[in-house]
C-alpha cells in the first residue's frame, strides 16, 4: 500500500472528505517520518498553494490525524498520529535542532510531571529540548566552528 493510498484510507476512516490536497499533505508528513512545518510542506508540495496547504493542515489537525508542536521559532510542526488512535500518541518530549530546524519526536521518553496550582485546569502541555542534531553537530565539529547555542537560537528564530 502506498502512502497516498494509506492517506486516503485514513481520511475516509476519520470521516473527512479525502481531497487531493489533504491526501498529499498527509502522505508527505507520513513519508517524512518527522514533524514538518507549513513552509517545509509548501516547499515539498509545489503543486499546492500555501493557503491550501494551511487549510489542509488545519482540517487534518482538527480530525485528530495530526498533532502540532511549536518550536522556539514560533513555527508549528506537524506529525501524523498513529492510525489506531486520534490525537498525539503521546505525552512525549520533542527535540529541535537550532541549526537546521529539524524536529524529532522522542516517544520513548515520558513528559515530566508538573504540579499546577489547585483548581487549575490543564488544557495542553509541551516539552521541547533543543540543541544540535547529529548531522549539524558533526558538521560543526568538522568545520571547527563551535559557535555558541545562543547565537544559533536567535538565528533559528529568524528562519
Amino acid at each position: 500500500m502506498t502512502k497516498g493510498t494509506q492517506a486516503v484510507d485514513l481520511l475516509d476512516d476519520a470521516g473527512i472528505r479525502p481531497t487531493k490536497a489533504r491526501a498529499l499533505v498527509l502522505a508527505a508528513i507520513m513519508e517524512a517520518g518527522r514533524p514538518l512545518s507549513h513552509p517545509a510542506l509548501a516547499a515539498l508540495l509545489p503543486e499546492l498553494d500555501r493557503v491550501t496547504v494551511f487549510r489542509s493542515l488545519k482540517a487534518l489537525k482538527a480530525s485528530g490525524l495530526l498533532h502540532g508542536i511549536q518550536g522556539l521559532d514560533g513555527l508549528l510542526r506537524y506529525v501524523a498520529n498513529p492510525a489506531s488512535r486520534k490525537g498525539c500518541p503521546g505525552k512525549h518530549p520533542h527535540f529541535l535542532c537550532l541549526e537546521c530546524g529539524a524536529m524529532t519526536c522522542l516517544p520513548e521518553q515520558r513528559m515530566p510531571h508538573v504540579r499546577v496550582p489547585e483548581g487549575s485546569e490543564v488544557v495542553g502541555k509541551q516539552f521541547l529540548v533543543y540543541g544540535l542534531c547529529p548531522l549539524c553537530s558533526a558538521k560543526n565539529q568538522k568545520s571547527g566552528n563551535p559557535a555558541d547555542l545562543a547565537t544559533r537560537k536567535s538565528a533559528s528564530a529568524e528562519k
